[in-house]
């Protein structure tokens, strides 16, 4: 996710407590995703419960996001610390 406006939007979402399930870890584990020697890209699976990450060989893996949400006042930080690098 590039776009300021959106990681803004998610990161009130997070401060305002939302996010029952795993749907909004989800969001913020394909928000932050920094491409590594390993993984190239991370994006939602179609509904939207689970993270697919592409490796460099373009092979996909899905896995349960992390939980973002259990220290919500970390996470409203790192998505507004990214907000602002695209500032």
């Amino acid at each position: 996710m590039t776009d300021r406006s959106k990681l803004l939007a998610l990161a009130s979402e997070v401060a305002n407590g939302e996010g029952e399930d795993n749907a909004l870890d989800v969001q913020v584990e394909v928000a932050l995703f920094e491409p590594c020697k390993t993984w190239a890209s991370a994006r939602p699976n179609h509904a939207g419960t689970k993270v697919i990450y592409t490796d460099r060989k373009g092979c996909d893996m899905t896995h349960w996001a992390p939980d973002w949400t259990r220290n919500r006042s970390q996470t409203v930080r790192d998505l507004r610390a990214q907000a602002e690098a695209l500032a």
